[in-house]
């Protein structure tokens, strides 16, 4: 259903001569992230791994409910019938009787990405027309927010959307690759942290039955994920897969992005039985480390969560990719991978009065909350943390 259009259209929805510019927007239901349409969109845009469909399937089929969202996907086509030149993934819900527009995160995705067509973008030049129709696409709201946003995609949503942008007091650390895990040591690691976390490796390494290996198949990584969850019991206040929609939400993803290639399940073995696991996400030669469990009351002797770190950066380079995502949070064990801090933002618009005293009560909560907690107490610091003292 069209919902909003260009004004350069005319009244047969066609784009007039000479209008580059002229788009339609229309609301979709959520089987649209199952589409060919979509599939082709986020793979030739700059949008992220939590944009990719099997994300956002799983993301409205089990947490969007369990939290009160309701969809709102915007689609922006060159003309009626034309394949997508943009997409933008929101929900809303209601808290406290305030009406949140806002990216699709729920404290699950990290980088919060429009899908634009690069070709499309590049003839667009007035920018306040395209915010002007999206702007008409949608609900009412009293609060408009998008987070986390990589400084890669600040200038689109800032293009789509009204707001003004605010830096958030965390950021996303990640290390980039080179063609040997020998060399990427070399390069990244300090000469203290490398010979320690060698002796580490030595030492578990030659004991009988120690390997780290890539979970597969979809009972086996069912059970992963549920051993995962199981082993960061008790460990993590307000830990984000304790809710079991959330525990579902994680492993849907997991089962069908390991037969798309979209995510890893590690696990770390010893004797054969596993002591730690993790998942990731790999997309565009980047791997995303998201979740970590290890039992580390009878094994945290042998550091489980250094060397599957160690471990996954070497599969990693050994497939060829090219960044390591420790994605959100600040934790200090980050740095010894040599990573590198990218800055995250928040866009907030506020079209109502009510809206605008909500947002307000939401700052200073969450000013009370960073100065009785140190930054590591994010939401994206109690899912990835290990507990060790140096990860």
């Amino acid at each position: 259903m069209v919902i909003a259009s260009d004004p350069r259209l005319t009244e047969a929805g066609h784009a007039d001569a000479g209008a580059e510019t002229s788009f339609v927007v229309e609301a979709v239901t959520e089987a649209f992230f199952q589409s060919a349409d979509y599939a082709a969109l986020h793979a030739r845009s700059n949008a992220s791994a939590f944009q990719h469909p099997l994300w956002l399937q799983a993301f409205h089929r089990h947490l969007a409910p369990s939290r009160g969202a309701q969809g709102v996907t915007l689609v922006g086509r060159p003309g009626p019938g034309k394949p997508p030149c943009f997409v933008l993934p929101m929900i809303a819900r209601k808290l406290s009787g305030v009406t949140i527009l806002e990216s699709a995160d729920l404290g699950v995705s990290d980088y919060a990405a429009p899908l634009v067509d690069p070709d499309w973008w590049e003839r667009q030049h007035d920018h306040a027309a395209v915010r002007a129709c999206v702007a008409a696409a949608f609900p009412s709201h009293d609060i408009l927010r998008v987070k986390p946003i990589r400084d890669e995609h600040l200038a689109l949503w800032q293009a789509f959307l009204p707001g003004s942008t605010k830096t958030l007091g965390f950021s996303a650390h990640a290390t980039s690759l080179v063609a040997s895990v020998e060399h990427w040591r070399e390069q990244a690691l300090t000469d203290s942290f490398a010979r320690y976390l060698a002796r580490k490796r030595k030492r578990f390494f030659k004991t009988e039955g120690a390997r780290l290996v890539v979970v597969q198949g979809e009972q086996a990584i069912a059970h992963a994920m549920e051993r995962l969850a199981q082993l960061r019991e008790g460990r993590f206040e307000q830990d984000v897969i304790a809710a079991p929609a959330a525990r579902a939400f994680y492993s849907a993803v997991a089962q069908s992005g390991e037969q798309a290639g979209f995510a890893r399940v590690y696990a770390l073995e010893l004797g054969g039985e596993a002591i730690g696991y993790t998942f990731c996400l790999a997309f565009g030669g980047r791997l995303h480390y998201l979740l970590i469990g290890c039992d580390y009351q009878a094994h945290g002797r042998h550091s489980p969560g250094l060397l599957l770190y160690d471990g996954m950066i070497g599969d990693w380079i050994e497939a060829g990719g090219e960044i390591f995502d420790f994605t959100i949070g600040d934790e200090p064990f980050k740095a010894d991978f040599g990573t590198v801090a990218t800055p995250l933002h928040v866009l907030t618009h506020t079209p109502t009065v009510r809206g605008a005293l909500a947002l307000a009560a939401m700052r200073w909560r969450e000013r009370w909350r960073e100065a009785s907690a140190a930054t590591t107490t994010t939401p994206f610091a109690r899912r990835q943390t290990s507990g060790e003292d140096n990860g």
